[in-house]
């Protein structure tokens, strides 16, 4: 005979037992339950930069809580303040929000607020500030319109190079890493950085932001190229206090791009483990002239075999005070 599998269930009577924790019962058999809210499970934004992209339009860069955005509807209203004049009025506009992290977002999700006026702002260059007001639209509590009033960027007199819009780029490539972590080889990016000079050429620069990969040996490596201006480092490391998606990498390049994007003809993003590379036959200013009608493309990946890294001199670092190190390894 197999196991019974119903279960037999009895009931005995016993004495009601009544317990109040400041709940009011209304009638006879409701008991109306209170619900206390206590705290914040997410901030409503964070910032990391707002930059202007043209003469009236604006991008904001920053995370937000990730729940709000997926089962609610915050918004955006951008707000100019002059300070040319105390009676000017502030002109508003409503900020269209991006979310370019393709819900891989965690606690937080990266957040693009585009801010674009109907007027150029601060043409004359007299100053002026731009502020953010965030509303969560009843998220989190449908009672509440919380809505925070943030000062994401100041412009001082005579502050803004406006020409940038209009004169051509200083450089041809600019490199937008993503966020370095982790205990990385100085040797591997001696010899990272080290090519993609070379392949990229003197009107290039490079971009690293350090969220915590970057230690003592890998500054030793990285200083020499800051010295000559090629590339410009920047701590990230209090990002790491916000759980977003691999040290909130979206926000990461998304901030590299709309900050730097009058810098160069084109920009490039990609890992410090991968290389570009273009055959013999090809040049890469010939590849990117046959790509000019788009905007953006992407290059084919393939596996690189570690066997062509040298090991001899692994766990050593130089410093080197010329214009360029040997490189250490051959691209197949």
């Amino acid at each position: 005979m197999g196991l019974c599998s119903t279960l037999f269930l009895q009931f005995l009577p016993s004495r009601r037992l009544t317990i109040s924790l400041s709940d009011e019962p209304f009638q006879a058999s409701i008991i109306k339950r209170l619900f206390n809210p206590y705290g914040w499970a997410a901030y409503n934004f964070i910032t990391m930069g707002a930059y202007r992209g043209g003469l009236n339009t604006f991008a904001i860069i920053g995370l937000a809580s990730k729940p709000l955005h997926v089962y609610s509807n915050p918004t955006y209203e951008c707000i100019w303040f002059s300070s040319s004049s105390s009676s000017q009025k502030p002109i508003s506009t409503v900020g269209y929000k991006i979310l370019p992290d393709f819900g891989f977002g965690r606690v937080y999700t990266a957040v693009v607020v585009n801010c674009t006026f109907s007027q150029p702002v601060n043409g004359n260059n007299t100053g002026g500030k731009l502020v953010l007001r965030a509303s969560t639209n009843g998220g989190g509590d449908t009672n509440f319109n919380v809505a925070d009033t943030i000062d994401v960027l100041n412009e001082s007199p005579n502050a803004v190079n406006f020409s940038i819009f209009t004169l051509p780029p200083k450089y041809d490539y600019y490199y937008c890493g993503s966020p370095v972590y982790g205990n990385l080889n100085p040797q591997r990016i001696r010899e990272w950085i080290a090519y993609h000079v070379k392949f990229f050429g003197p009107k290039s620069h490079f971009v690293i932001y350090d969220a915590g990969g970057v230690h003592k040996q890998v500054l030793e490596v990285l200083k020499p190229w800051m010295e000559l201006g090629y590339i410009t480092l920047h701590d990230i490391k209090d990002q790491e206090r916000f759980d977003g998606y691999y040290h909130n990498q979206f926000i990461v390049v998304n901030d590299c791009l709309h900050r730097y994007k009058f810098m160069a003809k084109w920009m490039f993003f990609f890992d410090v483990d991968e290389y570009i590379y273009v055959r013999p036959n090809n040049t890469l200013k010939s590849v990117l002239d046959s790509q000019s009608e788009f905007s953006q493309f992407t290059f084919l990946q393939m596996p690189m075999s570690s066997n062509i890294c040298l090991s001899y001199d692994y766990g050593k670092t130089y410093r080197y005070d010329g214009v360029l190190s040997q490189i250490l390894f051959i691209i197949t």
